[in-house]
């Protein structure tokens, strides 16, 4: 009788281990929490209206909101150093432009990441880059400048970012000239003072596209052709050595593993691939969609931060 009830004890635990086990949670699949992007630039710009327009794509991918955190500074530079002390789980990623880590890294030694720092998941746009004039401009074409340059011409240029600054410094060093660089706080002043003569001419990441024939575009400042003035050539073309592909692009910390990172490349590349966020991008904000690989960007950002280290090395030499 002993036997029997401990042999049917025996049995009852087995069983309740056996259940134990089978009730026992699986680890939980990502996501199971709220994702963060740390935005580069402030709210109402931009890269934030991209950034907002995939997240909310995104979340209907992974079941998960996604909350926009606005970190301006340094054209991204703040937002990418904050996101260096994340924890490589994929609940925090960034977003910001090439040129964060292809210029800034190289002009500041202030700046403690380089373009290896980070994993690039994938990109939304790619910035429409120009020179542009107000409409009563008497320049018509990047040959104008150049010449009102060599003959002697004091010529203003509004300017957002060092990297402009550098890339112009470089041209009008090329003809032998200078040129005075005006600095101001973003696209929409430059074209309120090139539009009211107020400057001579200022550079575009894109936002000329809004006013239409009130601005007359002189030169593409990117590697290809803007796809809204495909009769302008790029500074490439006229024999000067600069132009990188600009893009409004995802990144996230080292050391995301690879199902999480897969998860994340596949929410926000269909987020961005999306036909209402492609509608906007390219009707509404005039930038042509491009959705690159993690590969893809890489490359990049190498490219750009080659074409950087060589401007920055002329500029030294000078």
């Amino acid at each position: 009788m002993i036997q029997t009830n401990f042999a049917g004890a025996v049995r009852r635990v087995a069983t309740a281990l056996t259940l134990g086990l089978l009730a026992t949670p699986a680890f939980a699949e990502f996501p199971d929490k709220p994702i963060t992007v740390l935005v580069g630039f402030g709210a109402g710009g931009g890269t934030d209206t991209l950034a907002r327009l995939i997240a909310k794509e995104a979340e209907a991918t992974l079941g998960q909101p996604i909350v926009i955190e606005n970190i301006p500074g340094g054209g991204g530079v703040v937002a990418a150093t904050k996101l260096m002390s994340a924890k490589p789980d994929g609940y925090t990623i960034g977003m910001a432009v090439t040129s964060t880590f292809s210029y800034a890294p190289l002009a500041s030694a202030t700046v403690k990441y380089d373009a290896d720092t980070f994993d690039y998941l994938t990109s939304a746009a790619a910035l429409q880059n120009a020179v542009v004039v107000g409409k009563d401009s008497p320049f018509n074409s990047w040959s104008d400048v150049a010449a009102a340059g060599k003959a002697g011409e004091k010529l203003s240029f509004g300017s957002s970012s060092p990297a402009v600054n550098l890339v112009m410094t470089y041209v009008s060093a090329q003809d032998g000239y200078d040129m005075k660089i005006v600095p101001t706080k973003g696209g929409a002043e430059i074209m309120k003072d090139v539009m009211g003569g107020h400057m001579d001419m200022g550079w575009s990441a894109g936002v000329h596209q809004r006013f239409g024939e009130d601005v007359k575009v002189l030169v593409a400042a990117g590697k290809d052709r803007l796809e809204a003035s495909p009769d302008v050539p790029t500074f490439h073309e006229l024999g000067y050595d600069v132009g990188d592909e600009t893009y409004f692009l995802f990144f996230v910390p080292k050391g995301i593993p690879d199902d999480i990172f897969q998860a994340l490349y596949d929410a926000f590349s269909q987020g961005a691939k999306n036909a209402e966020v492609v509608t906007m991008v390219e009707g509404t904000m005039g930038f042509p969609s491009r959705v690159l690989t993690p590969d893809e960007l890489k490359q990049n950002v190498a490219e750009s931060t080659a074409i950087y280290e060589r401007l920055i090395a002329a500029a030294a030499a000078n």
